[in-house]
C-alpha cells in the first residue's frame, strides 16, 4: 500500500507539472514570408530550447503559460514572445540591416557600409578575439584578402613585412601608409604603439578608396581607429596574459652532432685522396682530430646553446572609460614584455594614452588624443650567416662551451682545417646592443557645426620620437672567418652611439556638406587642405682601442669621430570628395587631390590624382523582390590615379661632398659633386581599375565579396645608366612600367545551430606582377651576387624572379663529364648544369644563367573559424601560400663539402663514388690549399625549393565566468597560441624567411626564428 501510495503521489505531480507546462508551436518567418531554418528558440531564465527545422517550424514545451520565447537568428533581429496560454505563436523576424548601416572609417571621413564604392576590408577587433601581439600589422595577418602579412624573423619586437596587392615598385618602397585617428603617420607605426588600443582597422586597398592620399597612396592606405568610450557607459577593463616562447624541434635546423662531424671530415679528407691520387689512403694519413669520430670527447649543440628555452611573455593592460556627461574619455595603460628566444636578447614596451572629446554644444565638437611610449630592446646581430644564427649553425660541434676550469672560451674552433668562430654565447652575454626608444603622438580637433548639414573641422597632428642605440664590442670577442674577417681575441674594442629625434606635424582643414534634399537623395561633399612637415636631428659617435673593457663609453677610447645630420622633407595639397546617392540603390563617389612634395624635381613638384567610383545596388530593384534569399547585392566599378614618394629626401638635388689632395706638396681641401642632379624627378605613378561585386544572403548569413583589379605603376623610380664622361655611372630618373593584376574572393558564413553560435571566413588572393618596360640601357635588372643568388627584373616576367645555373643532375663518371659541354674544373660528385645559350661552355658568369623559381605564390589564403557555445568560445585561424620558391642562400654553407663548417644532416646522403652516387652532390672545393672543384656554391637550382605551406596561426579558447559578485560585470579566462603548427616541405624554419628587402625576395640566409606561444589570460570588466 505504501509503495502504491507513492506511485500515485508521483503521477499527482507529474500531472500537475503536465497541466502547468504548455506545448508551443509555430513558424519563424521573415518578411518575404521565407521561413527560416536553423533559428534559437529558448525559454528566458532557462536551458529549454529549440530549433526550427528546413521550413522554420518548431514545437517546445515550456514550463508554464507565462513563459516567454526568444528568438534569434544570424542575420536577422531577435525577437521576444510571451506565451500568456497560446499553444500556436508565429513569428516574423525582421532583417538586421545593423551591418549594413554600419559607418566604416574613410579616408578624411566616413561612409556607411552600404555606400561605398571602392575596395575597403574592415577588420574588427571583436572577430579576431584574444590573440598574442607585439605589433599592429599582426593583427592583419589572414583578417582580409588582398593583404600579405609576413613574419620575416622572430626577432622581440620586430616589423612585419605589409603588402597590400603586391610590389607596385622596383625602386621605391612598398610598404603601405598607416593613418591612426586621422595623422597620417608615414610607412610604419613602428614598434611602440599597442595594439591593444585599437578598435577597428580599415584597409583601403583600390586607387579610388587611396587617392585621397595622392603620393603617398600607391601601396594602400591602413587606416588605425582607437578606442573611445560608449555611449553613457562607465567601464573599467583589465586584461593579462602571460606565456612562453619556444621553438619547435620541428623547425630547428638539423645539423650533424661532434661524432658525426668528425666521421664527416674523416670522410672528406680520404675521399679526396681516393679522387686526386686515385688510391686508397691510410688510417695514418688522417689528422688525429678526426682519425677516429667515436672517440669524438664533446658534441655541442650551437645553436640550442643561445636558444632560451620557454622564454617569458607577458601583456597587461587597464583601460578606463566614462561615456557620461558631454565630454567622453578613455585612458589605457599597457605594459608588454616578450623575452627572446635568442638568449639575452628581449623587448619590453610601456605604453600610455588618453582619448577625449565630445559635444560642448550644438556647435561646437572637440577631441584630442594623447599617446606616450617607451620600448626597451636588448638586441643582437642574427640575420645571414655571417651573424648568431648563421654561424652557430656553422660552428664545430666537437668544441665545448667552456674550458676544463668551467671558465667560458671566448673563440671557438680554427683548429683540423674548421673555421673558427666567437663563441655565441660568449658573445650574447658580453657585448652591449641596446636600443631605446619613445614616443609621443597627439592629435586635436575642433568641429564647427555652421548651419545644418555644414561642418568645418580644424586639426593639429604632432609626432616626436627619440631613438636611441647603443653598441659596445669588447675586445674578447674574436672575428669569424664568415664574416670576412678573421682572429681569435684580444682584438681592439669598439663602441658607437646613436641618438635621434624626429618630429613630426601636420594639419587638417576639411568642409563638409551633408544637406537633406529628400528621401531618395543622399550627398555628402567635402573640401580639405592638409600641409605636413618632418624633421630628423641625429648625431653618430664612434670609439675604438679602450684601454680596457670596464667603461664601455665613447670618452673611453683613444681615437674618437663623431658626425651629426639633420633632413627633412614637407608636403602641401589639396583636396575634393563628392559621394551621392539616389535612392540607396545608385551610388557615385569622386575625388581629386593637388600635392606638392618637397623630395621632387623643381620641374614637378606637384601632381594631381582623381578618382571615381559607382555603385549598383541590384537588390533594391523591383525585379529582384522574388529572390528573397538575397539581401542585398552590390555591384561597383573604380578607377584613379595615385602616387609613390617614398625614395628619400633629396633625390633630384645634386650633393656635394670632400674630397681633398696634394697641391705642391701641400694639402688642400677640396669639394665635388657627388651625385648627379635630375631637376625633372617627379612620384610614381599607379593607375588603377576595381570591379567589384558584394554579396549578402540567406538572411544575411553568408556575405561575399569579389575584386578584380588592375594596377599600372608608370614612372618608375630608378637608376638609369649615363655616360661615365660624366663623372658618373648612374643617375636617378622616372622609367619603366609594373602591373599588378589579380582577383581577391572573401566569404562569411554565420549561422547559428541551437546553442551554439558559428562563423567562418575565407578569403584568397590571387596576384600577378608583370614587369612592362625597363627604359634605358637594360631591360633586365640584377639584384645580389654569384654565390649569393639573383633576383632579375626582366620586362615581359615577374617581379623578383629567382636566377642562377639550371641543374641537371650530378656528374657520375669522367665519361659524362666529357660528353657535356665544357664545365671547365667539375670532376665526378660535382652538378651538372645547362648549357642555356647553347655555346657548348658553361660560362662561369652569368650568361648561361636563367630563370630557376618564381618567388611570388600563385596565391595566398586565410581561414578562421569561429564558434561559441554558452559561456565556451573558439577562435581559429590557418593562414597559407601555394606555389613559390625559396632561395635557400644558407645552404652554400652548410652543404659546403670542404669540412670547414658544420654540415646539414642531409649531407650525409652524398655522391661519394660511381658506385655509392648518393643524392646529393660532392662539392668539396680546396686541398692542401689547392683548389679543383668549383661549381659548388654559385647561384643555382641546387638551393632552390617549393616554400608553400600552411600555418596554424592563431588559436584561442575562452570561457565566461559566471558572474560571482556585483564588483565585476564580465569575467572571461583563454588559452592562446600563435604560429602553432606549421605544415611545408620547405626544409628551413620559416617559408617567409628573407634577409634581402625591397625586390630581393625570398633569399633565406637565416634569421631570428619565429617562435611559437603559449599564453593563458584573463580579463575582466568592472
Amino acid at each position: 500500500m505504501k509503495k502504491l501510495s507513492l506511485l500515485i503521489f508521483c503521477m499527482l505531480l507529474v500531472y500537475q507539472g503536465l497541466a502547468q507546462s504548455v506545448q508551443v508551436r509555430g513558424k519563424v518567418s521573415t518578411t518575404g514570408g521565407a521561413g527560416v531554418p536553423g533559428t534559437s528558440v529558448l525559454e528566458k531564465g532557462t536551458n529549454n530550447g529549440a530549433v526550427t527545422n528546413t521550413n522554420g517550424e518548431y514545437s517546445i514545451r515550456v514550463s508554464s503559460k507565462n513563459a516567454v520565447l526568444n528568438f534569434s537568428s544570424v542575420g536577422l533581429l531577435p525577437k521576444s514572445e510571451s506565451v500568456q496560454g497560446r499553444t500556436v505563436i508565429d513569428v516574423l523576424l525582421e532583417e538586421n540591416l545593423k551591418e549594413l548601416s554600419e559607418v566604416v572609417v574613410v579616408g578624411y571621413g566616413s561612409q556607411r557600409k552600404q555606400d561605398i564604392t571602392s575596395a575597403v576590408s574592415v577588420i574588427g577587433m571583436k572577430d579576431i578575439g584574444e590573440q598574442p601581439a607585439s605589433n599592429m600589422n599582426q593583427l592583419l595577418q589572414g583578417r582580409a584578402s588582398g593583404v600579405v602579412v609576413k613574419q620575416k624573423a622572430g626577432t622581440p619586437g620586430g616589423a612585419f613585412e605589409v603588402r597590400v596587392r603586391g610590389i607596385g615598385s622596383l625602386g621605391a618602397g612598398s610598404d603601405p601608409l598607416y593613418v591612426i585617428d586621422g595623422f597620417v603617420v608615414g610607412t610604419s607605426v613602428g614598434s611602440n604603439f599597442n595594439p591593444n588600443d585599437i578598435e577597428s582597422i580599415s584597409v583601403l586597398k583600390d586607387a579610388a578608396s587611396t587617392a585621397i592620399y595622392g603620393a603617398r597612396g600607391s601601396n594602400g592606405v591602413v587606416l588605425i581607429t582607437t578606442k573611445n568610450a560608449q555611449e553613457g557607459k562607465v567601464n573599467v577593463n583589465f586584461s593579462l596574459d602571460y606565456g612562453v616562447n619556444s621553438i619547435p624541434d620541428s623547425r630547428r635546423v638539423k645539423m650533424l652532432n661532434g661524432q658525426e662531424f668528425a666521421q664527416f671530415k674523416k670522410d672528406v679528407f680520404m675521399d679526396a685522396i681516393r679522387i686526386l691520387q686515385n688510391r686508397e689512403p691510410s688510417l695514418e694519413e688522417v689528422p688525429i682530430g678526426y682519425r677516429y669520430p667515436e672517440q669524438t670527447k664533446y658534441s655541442t649543440d650551437w645553436f640550442g646553446a643561445i636558444i632560451n628555452k620557454n622564454s617569458a611573455y607577458q601583456d597587461a593592460n587597464l583601460t578606463i572609460t566614462s561615456g557620461k556627461g558631454p565630454i567622453k574619455s578613455m585612458f589605457s595603460v599597457g605594459y608588454y614584455k616578450e623575452d627572446g628566444t635568442i638568449m639575452n636578447t628581449d623587448y619590453d614596451r610601456i605604453s600610455i594614452r588618453s582619448n577625449n572629446g565630445g559635444q560642448v554644444n550644438k556647435f561646437l565638437t572637440v577631441g584630442l588624443n594623447v599617446n606616450g611610449s617607451l620600448t626597451r630592446q636588448n638586441v643582437a646581430n642574427t640575420d645571414g650567416r655571417s651573424a648568431l644564427v648563421g654561424g652557430a649553425l656553422l660552428m664545430d660541434p666537437r668544441e665545448p662551451i667552456y674550458n676544463a676550469d668551467g671558465t667560458m672560451r671566448p673563440y671557438i674552433g680554427g683548429v683540423d682545417g674548421a673555421f673558427g668562430f666567437p663563441n655565441p654565447v660568449f658573445l650574447l652575454q658580453n657585448v652591449i646592443r641596446k636600443r631605446n626608444i619613445s614616443d609621443v603622438l597627439a592629435n586635436a580637433f575642433a568641429e564647427f557645426t555652421i548651419v545644418d548639414g555644414l561642418k568645418f573641422r580644424t586639426s593639429v597632428n604632432g609626432k616626436m620620437n627619440y631613438n636611441r642605440f647603443k653598441e659596445y664590442v669588447p675586445s674578447t670577442i674574436g672575428a669569424s672567418v664568415a664574416s670576412g674577417t678573421s682572429g681569435a681575441p684580444p682584438r681592439i674594442a669598439t663602441a658607437r652611439d646613436i641618438s635621434e629625434q624626429l618630429q613630426n606635424v601636420s594639419f587638417d582643414e576639411l568642409l563638409t556638406y551633408s544637406p537633406k534634399i529628400g528621401e531618395e537623395h543622399k550627398l555628402d561633399a567635402m573640401v580639405g587642405f592638409t600641409s605636413q612637415k618632418e624633421q630628423v636631428y641625429g648625431i653618430d659617435g664612434s670609439a675604438n682601442t679602450f684601454p680596457d673593457d670596464l667603461v664601455p663609453y665613447l670618452g673611453a677610447g683613444s681615437i674618437r669621430s663623431s658626425n651629426s645630420y639633420e633632413y627633412s622633407w614637407s608636403l602641401l595639397a589639396y583636396f575634393a570628395r563628392v559621394n551621392y546617392a539616389l535612392k540607396d540603390k545608385y551610388l557615385f563617389s569622386a575625388s581629386f587631390r593637388r600635392e606638392g612634395s618637397s623630395r621632387f624635381g623643381e620641374s614637378n613638384k606637384y601632381g594631381d590624382f582623381p578618382a571615381a567610383s559607382v555603385g549598383w545596388r541590384i537588390s533594391e530593384e523591383p525585379f529582384m523582390k522574388d529572390l528573397s534569399f538575397v539581401n542585398d547585392m552590390k555591384i561597383r566599378a573604380s578607377w584613379g590615379v595615385t602616387g609613390n614618394n617614398n625614395i628619400g629626401n633629396y633625390p633630384s638635388l645634386a650633393f656635394v661632398g670632400a674630397n681633398n689632395y696634394i697641391l705642391g706638396n701641400s694639402f688642400a681641401a677640396g669639394k665635388v659633386i657627388s651625385n648627379f642632379a635630375n631637376s625633372s624627378l617627379k612620384w610614381e605613378k599607379s593607375d588603377q581599375l576595381d570591379i567589384g561585386l558584394d554579396l549578402a544572403m540567406f538572411n544575411n548569413k553568408l556575405t561575399f565579396t569579389f575584386e578584380y583589379y588592375n594596377k599600372i605603376t608608370n614612372d618608375m623610380l630608378l637608376p638609369v645608366s649615363i655616360p661615365a664622361v660624366s663623372g658618373f655611372t648612374t643617375s636617378l630618373d622616372n622609367i619603366g612600367q609594373v602591373q599588378n593584376s589579380g582577383v581577391e574572393l572573401s566569404a562569411d558564413y554565420r549561422t547559428s545551430l541551437g546553442p551554439v553560435n558559428f562563423r567562418t571566413n575565407v578569403n584568397v588572393t590571387m596576384n600577378q606582377s608583370k614587369i612592362l618596360a625597363i627604359k634605358g640601357a637594360n631591360d633586365m635588372l640584377w639584384y645580389g651576387s654569384f654565390y649569393g643568388g639573383y633576383n632579375v627584373m626582366k620586362v615581359g616576367r615577374p617581379i623578383g624572379m629567382i636566377y642562377g645555373y639550371r641543374k641537371e643532375g650530378i656528374f657520375n663518371t669522367q665519361a659524362e663529364i666529357d660528353a657535356w659541354a665544357k664545365q671547365d674544373g667539375v670532376i665526378p660528385g660535382g652538378m651538372k648544369f645547362k648549357d642555356m645559350n647553347g655555346d657548348g661552355v658553361i660560362s662561369y658568369d652569368t650568361q648561361d644563367m636563367t630563370e630557376i623559381g618564381n618567388p611570388n605564390p600563385a596565391f595566398t589564403w586565410a581561414w578562421t573559424m569561429a564558434a561559441d557555445y554558452r559561456r565556451w568560445d573558439l577562435n581559429v585561424l590557418f593562414v597559407g601560400a601555394q606555389n613559390f620558391d625559396i632561395y635557400r642562400n644558407i645552404e652554400a654553407s652548410t652543404m659546403n663539402m670542404d669540412g670547414v663548417f658544420n654540415v646539414l644532416d642531409k649531407a650525409k646522403d652524398r655522391w661519394r663514388s660511381a658506385t655509392n652516387p648518393g643524392t646529393n652532390p660532392n662539392d668539396k672545393n680546396s686541398q692542401g690549399g689547392t683548389s679543383y672543384f668549383k661549381w659548388s656554391r654559385e647561384s643555382s637550382e641546387r638551393y632552390v625549393y617549393d616554400g608553400s605551406y600552411v600555418w596554424l596561426k592563431a588559436v584561442t579558447l575562452g570561457y565566461k565566468l559566471p558572474k560571482m559578485s556585483n564588483i565585476f560585470s564580465e569575467s572571461r579566462v583563454f588559452l592562446t597560441a600563435n604560429n602553432l603548427f606549421l605544415f611545408t616541405h620547405y626544409p628551413g624554419n620559416n617559408p617567409d624567411a628573407g634577409v634581402r628587402g625591397g625586390t630581393e625576395l625570398n633569399n633565406d640566409d637565416e634569421s631570428y626564428p619565429v617562435p611559437r606561444t603559449m599564453a593563458l589570460g584573463v580579463k575582466i570588466n568592472f
